[in-house]
C-alpha cells in the first residue's frame, strides 16, 4: 500500500492542468501520465481531463437530438423483419405558426388556427437515407429531420433491409411498402397524406427513385394484363398456366401497389444518388472494394433491371413511354461537385436523359454543390451551419405542395453550427466519401 506523506497544513501545492493531445480524435488522459510522474515528484498536484473525441461529438450531437430532443415515434411498416420500421418526426408547427403570424401583421388572432392547420396537414417528406445498401439506417437522416420539422413538416425515414440480408429488389420492395404505410397512416401523426415528397440520398435515392419507377411500370403492365383476362385479344381461354401466372402477379402487384401511386407524390428529390450505373460508378466501385461480381450479387443479377438512367430507355411502344411519363412527378436532383463515391457526372447523366425524356424541363431541376462531398449535404455541411440543402429542399416542398406556405425558422437553435468549425474542415480532409 503507497505511503502518502501528508503536507504541513500551512502548505499548499500547485495545480497543473494537463490536457493531452490525440489530433482531436485519439486524446486520452493516460497519454499524461510521463508528465505527471515528473511533476507530482516536485511536488505539485496535476489534474488530466479527458475529453470526447472526433467523431464522438457528431455521435453525442445525433444521439441527444434522436433519442432525447426529437419528438420522433418508431413504428413498424411491415412485419417481416425488425428493420422494417419507420421513424415518424411530427412538425414542430406552434414556432412555424407564430413565426408565420408575425410576418404576416403581428397579431394574434389567426395564430390558433394557423396552428391548426399545421398540426393536421403539415407536409411529409420520406427520406430515404444512403448507406451503400449495406449499411443504410435510419438515424442517418437525423439531421435532415431536425431542420424540416422546425419548418414545419413531417419527417417519415423509413428503415430497410441491407446486403446481404436481401439484395436490392427486395429493398425497393421495402420502401414501397414504406411510402404505402405512409401514405394511409400518416394523418394520425399531423402530415397530409395528399402532400408527400420523398427524397433519397445515395443508395436510398437509387432505391426510392426505383420504387417509384417500379409502381409505373407495374401499374402499365397491369393495365394489360387485366386487359388480356378481359379477353381482349390477348386472353388465351385453354392456357390456364398463363391465365394463372397474369392472375398471380396482379395480386402480387396489388400487395404492393394498392396503398399509393407514383401520380399521388409531389414530388422527388435525389441527393448524391447513383442514377446510372454505367461504367462511372462502376469504376467507382471497384475503387470502394466492390468488384463486379458482387455488385451483380447485390443487385440479386438483375443490375440493368434497376438501372435508373436505362428505365428512361427500355419502353416497349412509345404509348407506354407517355403513360410512364405522364405518372413521374417533379424531380430535383442535387449532387456535390468533390463527391469521390458517386462522382458528381452520375447525376449530371441523369439530369440530362430526363431532360431528353420529359415534355416539360420545368418539372426537372440539377441544383450542383461546389466543393462538397458525397456526405457533405447530410452531415459536414448542416454541422457546420450550412444549410444549403435543407433549404432548397424546404423550397420545394412549397413550391410541389398545396399544404399551408410554411416559412424557414429564424431560430438560432437549427440554423448555427453544431460543432466548431475546424472540426468539420478536420472531417472533410480525412473523409474518404
Amino acid at each position: 500500500m503507497p505511503v502518502v506523506e501528508e503536507l504541513p497544513n500551512n502548505r499548499t501545492s500547485p495545480v497543473v492542468i494537463f490536457c493531452t493531445g490525440g489530433a482531436w480524435m485519439i486524446g486520452y488522459t493516460m497519454w499524461g501520465a510521463l508528465l505527471a510522474r515528473a511533476l507530482t515528484a516536485a511536488g505539485m498536484v496535476v489534474v488530466i481531463p479527458d475529453m470526447r473525441n472526433y467523431p464522438l461529438v457528431y455521435l453525442y450531437t445525433f444521439g441527444w437530438y434522436y433519442f432525447i430532443a426529437s419528438d420522433r415515434v418508431s413504428l413498424p411498416y411491415d412485419s417481416k423483419s425488425a428493420r422494417q420500421r419507420v421513424d415518424v418526426y411530427r412538425a414542430c408547427t406552434h414556432n412555424n405558426g407564430r413565426q408565420q403570424q408575425e410576418q404576416l401583421d403581428g397579431s394574434d388572432s389567426n395564430f390558433n388556427m394557423l396552428v391548426e392547420e399545421l398540426l393536421n396537414n403539415s407536409p411529409v417528406v420520406i427520406f430515404c437515407t444512403g448507406g451503400a445498401w449495406m449499411i443504410g439506417y435510419k438515424m442517418w437522416g437525423a439531421l435532415l429531420a431536425r431542420a424540416l420539422t422546425a419548418a414545419g413538416m413531417v419527417v417519415v425515414i423509413p428503415d430497410m433491409r441491407n446486403y446481404p440480408l436481401v439484395y436490392i429488389p427486395e429493398m425497393v420492395d421495402d420502401i414501397d411498402l414504406a411510402i404505402g404505410w405512409t401514405k394511409t397512416n400518416i394523418a394520425q401523426y399531423g402530415g397530409d397524406p395528399e402532400n408527400i415528397v420523398v427524397v433519397g440520398q445515395s443508395a436510398g435515392g437509387h432505391v426510392a427513385c426505383m420504387a417509384i419507377f417500379r409502381n409505373i411500370q407495374r401499374k402499365i403492365a397491369r393495365e394489360i394484363d387485366v386487359v388480356a383476362t378481359e379477353g381482349l385479344g390477348v386472353f388465351v381461354p385453354d392456357d390456364d398456366e398463363r391465365n394463372t401466372n397474369i392472375s398471380s402477379r396482379i395480386l402480387e402487384d396489388d400487395a404492393l401497389n394498392d396503398a399509393w401511386s407514383a401520380s399521388d407524390l409531389k414530388g422527388f428529390a435525389a441527393i448524391s444518388s447513383p442514377m446510372t450505373l454505367g461504367s462511372v460508378i462502376t469504376h467507382s466501385f471497384r475503387r470502394h472494394g466492390l468488384d463486379d461480381a458482387m455488385v451483380e450479387r447485390m443487385f440479386g443479377f438483375k443490375k440493368d433491371e434497376y438501372d435508373p438512367c436505362l428505365t428512361l430507355h427500355n419502353f416497349q411502344s412509345v404509348d407506354d413511354k407517355e403513360k410512364f411519363l405522364k405518372d413521374l412527378p417533379p424531380i430535383s436532383i442535387y449532387h456535390g461537385t468533390k463527391d469521390k463515391t458517386v462522382p458528381h457526372e452520375v447525376s449530371d447523366a441523369f439530369y440530362e436523359e430526363l431532360r431528353r425524356a420529359m415534355l416539360d424541363e420545368n418539372s426537372i431541376s440539377f441544383v450542383s454543390y461546389v466543393g462538397w462531398s458525397h456526405t457533405d449535404p447530410i452531415l459536414e455541411a448542416p454541422m457546420d451551419g450550412d444549410h444549403r440543402l435543407h433549404k432548397d429542399l424546404f423550397n420545394d416542398v412549397n413550391k410541389w405542395t398545396t399544404s399551408p406556405c410554411l416559412i424557414w425558422p429564424n431560430d438560432s437553435k437549427v440554423n448555427d453550427r453544431l460543432c466548431p468549425h475546424f472540426m468539420v474542415k478536420l472531417s472533410r480532409f480525412v473523409n474518404p466519401f
